[in-house]
Parts: C-alpha cells; sequence; structure tokens
C-alpha cells in the first residue's frame, strides 16, 4: 500500500512541476496544502474526489494515476491532452503544438506525425525569413520524428530529403545532380514547375541555352518571376548583360523570391553589373549577397 502511495503522489508532484504550479496553486477547494503535501510526499492516499479534482487541475483524467507502465502512463497522458494538441495544430500554432508533443512519453504514430508537421512548417517559416540555419534544425527535427513511424507518406518524408538537399546547393555555383533527379522527389509538395526551373538553371549553368529556352517556352513554368530570371541568364550568356540588368533589378524591386532564389538573383546582378563596369553597383549587391548570408546563418 505504501508503494502505492508513493506512486501516485509521485506523479501528482511531478506533473504540478511540469507545469510550474507551487503546492499552493494546485491546493485549492476542498483539497489543503497540507493534505496535498502529505499526498505528494506518499503519506496518504487521496480519495477519489479528490484525486478527480487534481486530475482536473492537473489536465490529465485519473486512470493516469494507476497506470503501471510507460505506456499507460503515455496513453492516459495523451487521452487528455490530445484534444489541445490537435487543435492548435489546426489553429496553425505549431511551435506551441510541436512543444506539447515532446511533452508526451513514448509518442505514438499520431504524435510523431503531428510533430513532423510541425517542424516541416516551422521549417517553411524560417526559410521565409531567410533564416536557413533555423530552418535546418526544424528539418532535423521532421526528420527524426519520421524516423521513428512506420506510417509517415512519402510526401512528407520526401519534402523533408528535398528541402535539405536544396539549403545544401543553395550557394553552390552548380546544381548537383542529385537535386535535379526528379523521380526521387516526383511524390513531394514541391511545386511541378520548381524542378522545371531548376533544371532549365542547370541547362543554362552548362551553356546549353537552347535546352533551357526550350523548357522556358514550354509552358510548364508558370511563375512569372522564374521565366524572367531564366529569360536575364538567357541574355547574359548571349552577351546582353544591359538587358539583363534591367530586368533583374526590375525582378529585386517587385517580387520578393525564396532563400534559394534570393541569392542567384544577387549573384546575377553582381556579375552583370561587374561586365558592365558599374562597380557602384556591383559592390551593393556584393554587400547585399554578404548580408543575406548573415541571414542564412540565423
Amino acid at each position: 500500500m505504501e508503494s502505492k502511495f508513493e506512486n501516485i503522489g509521485k506523479k501528482i508532484r511531478d506533473l504540478r512541476l511540469s507545469r510550474s504550479m507551487t503546492q499552493k496553486e494546485l491546493a485549492t477547494g476542498s483539497v489543503t496544502r497540507n493534505m496535498l503535501s502529505l499526498i505528494e510526499n506518499g503519506n496518504a492516499l487521496p480519495s477519489l474526489p479528490t484525486l478527480a479534482e487534481l486530475a482536473g487541475r492537473l489536465g490529465v483524467s485519473v486512470g493516469y494515476f494507476f497506470a503501471e507502465t510507460d505506456e499507460e502512463t503515455a496513453a492516459f497522458t495523451k487521452m487528455s491532452r490530445i484534444g489541445e494538441i490537435r487543435r492548435l495544430y489546426r489553429d496553425g500554432e505549431y511551435d506551441a503544438c510541436l512543444t506539447a508533443c515532446r511533452e508526451l512519453p513514448c509518442p505514438d504514430e499520431e504524435i510523431l506525425l503531428l510533430s513532423a508537421e510541425c517542424s516541416l512548417a516551422l521549417a517553411a517559416d524560417a526559410f521565409q525569413r531567410y533564416a536557413l540555419n533555423t530552418a535546418s534544425t526544424h528539418l532535423l527535427e521532421a526528420k527524426a520524428a519520421l524516423s521513428d513511424t512506420v506510417c509517415a507518406s512519402d510526401s512528407l518524408r520526401t519534402t523533408v530529403a528535398f528541402l535539405e538537399q536544396l539549403i545544401e546547393c543553395t550557394t553552390h555555383p552548380a546544381l548537383p545532380s542529385d537535386i535535379l533527379d526528379t523521380s526521387r522527389f516526383e511524390s513531394s509538395r514541391i511545386p511541378v514547375e520548381f524542378f522545371v526551373y531548376l533544371r532549365a538553371l542547370s541547362f543554362l549553368d552548362q551553356g546549353q541555352v537552347a535546352d533551357a529556352d526550350a523548357l522556358l517556352r514550354s509552358g510548364l513554368i508558370h511563375s512569372a518571376m522564374y521565366c524572367h530570371i531564366l529569360e536575364a541568364k538567357e541574355w547574359m550568356q548571349q552577351g546582353r548583360h544591359a538587358d539583363a540588368f534591367a530586368l533583374l533589378q526590375k525582378i529585386v524591386s517587385t517580387e520578393t523570391p525564396g532563400f534559394f532564389t534570393a541569392f542567384r538573383l544577387l549573384n546575377a546582378l553582381e556579375s552583370c553589373a561587374s561586365t558592365l563596369g558599374d562597380f557602384k553597383n556591383a559592390y551593393q549587391y556584393s554587400t547585399e549577397k554578404i548580408k543575406l548570408l548573415e541571414q542564412f546563418a540565423k
């Protein structure tokens, strides 16, 4: 009987501390602070109504206190928290949802999938702020959650894998063949036109202007920004640097490119300005590129 006293008391104390509650804050209503202290120290066993009262304030079911295995404890804990976790996810409160998922012991398939989805959403938010280190951390969290589940879709797994690779090649002058292998990422959530855009960029990097132009005119790329970037890079290949520079300047003044495109835009602008002998603008875009790299490190 003493071990049962201690087990229930310890669970109450652990839950209270995990919620940053003092004994005074928990001991309200019919439960006195002195009684709570006796219960937590294993010197008294609460009645069922008292236990139900404490369970309600701590956000768990009464059954939680009688669980004898880690699996049973995890099941009762999830039962009491899953409603709030699902609400946080539906409302787009991904940081809070992920924190709540981390607090659950022995996460099951649903919690692991929610954790991965939240981590991916937080990575997407970091991408918008060009904070690539933060995005990488969230992608690693998503990958870790996915490694422990067998129910994750290929879409989720391949999206995480693709974004990890995209970060790695953001500042590389040439795109690696792996990221151009669309068969590896065909089930991902990345739009098809982005893969076509990457392939066209790769053709231009290799001087294959005709192949890049064929993709540009194929109708598979719908983004005006992507089309203008490819057109400007074609002009650079053809020696029309003044035209390319004007078009690239128009893009940066009217569009908000993603992290991958932003770096390449500044690179192209710096290159055009240097070729045209416009060293003032070349210096300006070189400086902006350095600032962007500093942002990537956040």
